[in-house]
This record gives structure tokens, C-alpha cells and sequence, in this order.
């Protein structure tokens, strides 16, 4: 077997899908594996039939709102990637509880955890050869708290990932561990690689010359009430070219907000209209922001193009990743019936991958892409 292995069960009972993945791992020995499997399964039942199995090795996932890997995809599915130790030479997992109480203190107790198994601080691991997977509940908005938490903890330190989800209900979502479950926390891997890695991160929208200013916004609650101190969604829908009746799923698809950093894009995506003429947001919004009108471009060709920087990164080739995509480019794809070539490139190599509510890399983004690929 090799030492990076990717498996898919369609099976929809929860035993049945564990012994299946089980299977398709077969003799192998990972020390990490990290899978992805729809809210309709019992997340701790698979986590704990391999953690049974494989008893030396941190697991972790997330419920979503889809998963896929090279060779297959759904929405109803389980995924997973498992990784040996020529590509793992140390690891170690918590799972960060909030419960409603402060996101700082479970960041910390995990955090606490994870440098005693490793022997060390986070704030001293070697960041050229040390990174971290951050499943996040995706139903509560503490994400960007998560993040700056994480931040606190690890400042040299990449967190890649992605929130849970629970097909875009945003009314409960899982993060796992070793058998362990949370619907209010998140599930942290902290890797030592024995091989190169890279991080990946593709968004196809490119701002229009339509800027607006934040001058009213509930920050705690994502919502924005004034741009440009008048109504958020008179605003917008001006800006877009829409009457504010017209303001649907398909225009905040289409017509993300976002912020340009280093040239670039970082979205801000609209999900509703609320009372009172303001936006409800899938990201975190501050008075005093300044957010361009951003348009699309080809998704497929931009994430190709995102790839082959990894790639070349890796010098040349790369053994196998791990991906969070924004739920908003699942829907994407599934209007323009892009979803095959988007599978097909994402391919050929070990990967497994999830849809989100919500990314997370240097911060919580949406409508992206990122991922950690290996060599």
C-alpha cells in the first residue's frame, strides 16, 4: 500500500460506510487521517471505528455539505485521506469545546494539549515544517473569533481548513475526534511533515470599480445595515444593477463583496436580506471597511492555475492534498454543470476534500478554495 491513501463509501449507514473505508484502507498505517462525511451520518461512530483500527493514529472530520476525492464525489458520502509516515513524522489532535462559552479558552486548553503531546509550545514549532488542519463548527459564526484564537496561540504557524456543514441549513454541524464529538467546537491537527507541503488557495472574482463603505454593521452578527450611510440592500442592489426586490440567492451568488490583499481577492459573500433594508453575511464585516463589487471569472481554469503554482512549489508534482470549498462554489458549479471538469482536475493524485460553510487560512473567507497539498 502506499503511504497516502484516499477512500470514498457511498454507504449511507453509518457501520456499513466505516467498514467499507475500512476495507479500502487495508493493511495500511497512517499516523493522520482526516475525513469528511455528510450531517446525515453518525460522525462518532466512524470516528471511533477508526480510531479501533488504527489506535496510533489522530482522527479527525467534520459533518458537511458534500465531500469528494480523486476518484469519486457526492453529497450524501463519506471521504477520507489517510497519511503514513513518509509524509507524517509526528502528530497530535484536540478538539477546542466552546458550548456557548469563550472560543479564547478552548482554543487554549486545546492548544495546551496539543504542545504537551508534541513536546513543545506551538508558538516554537518550526513553521517550514509544521501545519495545522482546523475543522470548525459552521452554525454558531465564531469563526473569525477561531481564527484570531488560533492566531493568538500559533502566530507563525498555518491553519488550513474549513467549516463543517450541514448542507446550508446553519442549524448544526460536527467536528470529530479519536470517537469524540462537538457540535459547538473545532477539531485541530498539528502535523510534523517529512515532506515539502504548500498551501492552496483559489478565488476566480476580481473587483469592478464599485466600491462601498461599511457605516452601520452589527459586527457580532455579520450583518451590515448602511453603506454609504443609507439602507445596506438599496445600496447594493443599486450597485449591482437590481431593485432591492430583485435581490435573490442567484445575485449574492454572482455579486460577492470583497477585500483586495496583496492582489489578492478575499470575499465577503451575502446570504440574505434581513428586517430593517440591511445584509446578512457569511463572513465578518467591520464599520469603516471599504468592499468592492467583485465579479467572477472561470472557476475551473482559476483553480487549475492556483494547482500548478502548488505544484511547482512542490517542485513538480504533488502525492496528495487535502481541500475546502466554499458550499457557494458547489452551487456555483452545479448551475453552470461545471462540476465534472472541476472533479476531473482536482484528480490524480490521493486527495479528499469537503464542501464548506465557510474557509478558513490566515482568517475566515468564503467563496475560495484552500487546501494543503503534499509532495
Amino acid at each position: 500500500m502506499t503511504d497516502i491513501v484516499s477512500a470514498y463509501s457511498k454507504q449511507q449507514r453509518s457501520p456499513e460506510a466505516a467498514r467499507d473505508l475500512l476495507n479500502q484502507l487495508g493493511s495500511s498505517t497512517p499516523k493522520a487521517i482526516v475525513f469528511f462525511a455528510s450531517v446525515n451520518h453518525d460522525g462518532r461512530v466512524l470516528s471511533q471505528a477508526l480510531r479501533q483500527r488504527f489506535p496510533s493514529a489522530e482522527v479527525v472530520g467534520c459533518s458537511t455539505c458534500g465531500e469528494w476525492t480523486d476518484a469519486q464525489h457526492g453529497k450524501e458520502g463519506v471521504a477520507l485521506l489517510a497519511l503514513g509516515g513518509s509524509r507524517v513524522r509526528r502528530c497530535a489532535g484536540a478538539l477546542a469545546r466552546f458550548d456557548g462559552g469563550s472560543v479564547d479558552a478552548g482554543i487554549q486548553a486545546a492548544s495546551d494539549d496539543l504542545s504537551k503531546t508534541l513536546g513543545s509550545s506551538l508558538r516554537e514549532l518550526d513553521p517550514s515544517c509544521h501545519v495545522g488542519i482546523a475543522l470548525l463548527e459552521g452554525a454558531h459564526c465564531r469563526e473569525e473569533q477561531v481564527n484570531e484564537s488560533l492566531g493568538n496561540a500559533a502566530p507563525l504557524l498555518s491553519f488550513v481548513g474549513g467549516s463543517a456543514g450541514d448542507n446550508l441549513a446553519f442549524k448544526q454541524t460536527y467536528v470529530y475526534r479519536n470517537g469524540e464529538v462537538s457540535g459547538d467546537g473545532a477539531a485541530l491537527l498539528v502535523m510534523e511533515m517529512a515532506t515539502p507541503f504548500s498551501v492552496v488557495k483559489a478565488c476566480h472574482f476580481a473587483p469592478t470599480s464599485r466600491e462601498l463603505c461599511i457605516t452601520k454593521a452589527i459586527p457580532e452578527k455579520r450583518i451590515i445595515l448602511e453603506f454609504d450611510g443609507r439602507p445596506a440592500a438599496q445600496v447594493y442592489a443599486e450597485a449591482v444593477g437590481v431593485s432591492p426586490e430583485k435581490l435573490d440567492f442567484s445575485v449574492f451568488l454572482t455579486n460577492p463583496l470583497g477585500l483586495m490583499i496583496q492582489g489578492k481577492p478575499w470575499l465577503r459573500s451575502v446570504i440574505r436580506q434581513v428586517e430593517s433594508g440591511g445584509l446578512f453575511f457569511a463572513c465578518g464585516v467591520l464599520e469603516g471597511m471599504r468592499l468592492s463589487i467583485m465579479r467572477g471569472d472561470d472557476l475551473v481554469a482559476d483553480t487549475r492555475e492556483a494547482l500548478a503554482a502548488a505544484r511547482k512549489d512542490l517542485g513538480g508534482s504533488i502525492g496528495g492534498g487535502l481541500f475546502f470549498n466554499c458550499a457557494y462554489r458547489m452551487l456555483e458549479m452545479d448551475l453552470k454543470k461545471i462540476e465534472g471538469p472541476y472533479h476531473a482536475m482536482l484528480s490524480g493524485f490521493p486527495l479528499a476534500g469537503f464542501h464548506t460553510h465557510g474557509e478558513s487560512w490566515l482568517g475566515h473567507i468564503n467563496q475560495t478554495l484552500t487546501g494543503l497539498v503534499f509532495a
